[in-house]
């Protein structure tokens, strides 16, 4: 006999009482049959034996493969005509066979309907056919699906679940048909899928919302959608759900957000302008550092990459704009850095380190560069600062090395001399000739000591005027031919001449007396080295290039040295290349002090026999070092 009443709850969904159906379970017994199969049967309501079933299962093809039970708890849908014989009549019946809704497999139960058979074959074979596709439909479909019977006292039960449900969720398909939604969907979730719920059922219209929900899969974000099913009454039986599976979306959503979170305030730690350029477009996508370091309002973002180019230093816009293309399309490098000048909203310049790694396709193209600029003028200041202290000690070391020099050499001697010519004069006669000889080295011996001393205090004196003095406009023509006051009746004596070669309006930032020193100490040098072999030529000439840059050359045509025995101290004090000529040895030096203090460069070009010149140069940018704070 079929089993109690009790077991009706597992069926898969209502049947009405007209409803000729039956159920059995994964061994073939019989779960349910309805009164209407016991009807159609002539069998009295709650004696239908599972005997009277197997007769009724036996298809009146008995050549029918493939056996029909076993192919629909396999999970297919088959459909055949059986005979009966009912009150001494033939009866022919069609009898269609699915597996229980969400269930596959050997030995899944089985849901069976049997009503007359047509008598149009098409018509059976067609709604076989529509019941296959629909399972087929319902068990592949991506998104969940589920029928939930409405109840008394807003009860909702599952009726029907696919397998995207038990994918999904983690729950089978026998735990949840049958079940009510309280035991299925958790808290949170449940208060509002219940309000959800009556909202479809008391407005006709289908509800659509965002739900989260913990199961034993993990949390599971899903668009659910619940539709009304109703009857010829306007009374909502049931309700049709779909639930759209957004988990791996959402999850990727919030990570996008953490993620511009985390770059968000990164842009905000760094005080770097970050850029992103795309390569195709070519076109600069700027952080808001951008706008921070260098003073601009973007007229938009991003902006073309010309807006950036055209910021450059000229000086510096081939090796960086065009190296910076030349590297992203004519190699396949991928790393990028360079340091330049920017130029600032105030018109100011900027020095930048900039540095960027370029993204390529398969084919190596550049796609787009992402990059920093970051301003380090502080810090090129403080190394250029440092750079200047630095050769300022150098200087200062040379300084004392040269005037130990004179300390040990240039001092000790003459005044060991007096020493000793001191010290015989109190042990000679006075009346001879010895006293009278010895007083005149004692003489020639202070008189030495004192050039030297001189020479001291006035190498002090010009040091320690360097950086005190306020550099003013020098119109080099003027100065040059006031240095020539007190040496023009030495140049006439010689047979010399003096040519100056300089634009009246030529002026150059720095110290009136400190040129007025070089030219004088120039000129007098060349008419002291002079050739006995060729008359004196002198020429001075001063030129400014575009970039407003001055350079000065003092030649002459006199006895000249070799350079190459001389090496590279020059302008060393007490350095001479004509012992046979009167002097110290202190003119040059003074000159390449002068010119150095006013940020100048000198160097010296010279043959034997043939010549001297000498090239001092002067920058506008060096010039602007002059001015004071």
């Amino acid at each position: 006999m079929m089993n109690s009443a009790a077991s009706v709850g597992s069926m898969p969904f209502e049947l009405s009482r007209t409803t000729a159906a039956f159920v059995l379970n994964e061994r073939g017994e019989l779960l349910h049959a309805t009164a209407g199969l016991a009807e159609w049967l002539g069998e009295p309501p709650g004696q239908f034996t599972e005997a009277r079933l197997l007769e009724l299962l036996r298809p009146a093809d008995p050549a029918h493969t493939p056996p029909p039970l076993e192919y629909a708890a396999s999970g297919g849908v088959v459909g055949y005509k059986v005979q009966v014989v009912l009150r001494g009549e033939v009866l022919l019946l069609w009898v269609t066979l699915l597996p229980l809704p969400g269930v596959a497999g050997p030995r899944a139960g089985v849901y069976g309907l049997v009503k007359p058979a047509s008598s149009d074959a098409a018509t059976n074979t067609a709604l076989l056919e529509r019941e296959r596709y629909l399972s087929i439909i319902f068990n592949n479909i991506a998104d969940v699906t589920f029928v939930l019977n409405v109840e008394a006292a807003g009860r909702y039960r599952f009726g029907f679940v696919n397998q995207a449900f038990e994918k999904t969720t983690g729950l089978s398909v026998e735990k949840v048909v049958g079940s009510y939604v309280h035991d299925i969907i958790p808290e949170p979730s449940l208060s509002l899928v219940l309000e959800k719920y009556h909202e479809a059922i008391t407005t006709g219209q289908r509800v659509v919302w965002l739900e989260t929900s913990h199961y034993p899969s993990g949390r599971v974000v899903g668009e659910v959608s619940v539709t009304p099913v109703v009857d010829d009454t306007g009374t909502c039986h049931r309700l049709v759900g779909i639930v759209h599976d957004q988990t791996q979306q959402k999850e990727a959503e919030e990570e996008l957000v953490a993620s511009n979170e985390r770059f968000h305030f990164a842009l905000k730690a760094t005080t770097d302008a970050l850029y992103d350029w795309s390569v195709v477009a070519d076109t600069l996508l700027w952080g808001e550092g951008f706008e921070t370091l260098f003073g601009y309002q973007l007229p938009h973002n991003p902006t073309p990459f010309d807006y950036w180019g055209d910021k450059v230093h000229p000086e510096d816009y081939q090796r960086v704009v065009a190296g910076l293309r030349k590297i992203a399309l004519a190699t396949d490098t991928f790393f990028w850095q360079k340091e330049y000048r920017f130029a600032r909203a105030d018109g100011s310049w900027a020095v930048v380190f900039d540095r960027g790694y370029l993204l390529r396709d398969e084919q190596g193209q550049p796609v787009r560069m992402i990059g920093a600029m970051q301003d380090i003028t502080e810090r090129r200041e403080a190394e250029e600062l440092q750079q200047q202290m630095a050769r300022k000690l150098l200087t200062q070391y040379t300084d004392l090395q040269q005037f130990t020099y004179i300390v040990s050499h240039n001092l000790r001697a003459p005044l060991a001399n007096a020493l000793g010519f001191a010290n015989l004069l109190t042990r000679v006669d006075k009346q001879s000739t010895v006293f009278d000889d010895s007083l005149k080295n004692l003489q020639t011996s202070l008189q030495k000591l004192d050039g030297v001393l001189t020479d001291v205090n006035g190498i002090l004196s010009v040091r320690d005027r360097q950086h005190g003095y306020r550099p003013e406009p020098v119109a080099l023509a003027a100065v040059c031919r006031q240095a020539l006051h007190g040496l023009e009746e030495l140049l006439r004596e010689c047979g010399g001449q003096l040519h100056i070669d300089i634009p009246p309006e030529l002026r150059i930032l720095g110290s009136r007396a400190y040129f007025h020193s070089i030219f004088h100490n120039l000129i007098s040098n060349a008419i002291k080295y002079r050739s006995d072999a060729r008359p004196l030529q002198i020429n001075i000439s001063a030129t400014t290039s575009p970039a407003q840059d001055t350079t000065i050359v003092v030649a002459d045509n006199g006895l000249g040295f070799d350079q190459e025995q001389a090496g590279d101290n020059l302008f060393q004090l007490y350095r001479r290349f004509h012992p046979d000529k009167p002097g110290r040895g202190i003119g040059l030096f003074l000159v390449k002090a002068h010119v150095e203090s006013m940020h100048g460069q000198v160097t010296v070009e010279s043959r034997v026999n043939e010549g001297t010149q000498f090239i001092l140069y002067f920058s506008l940018y060096a010039a602007d070092e002059n001015l004071p704070d």
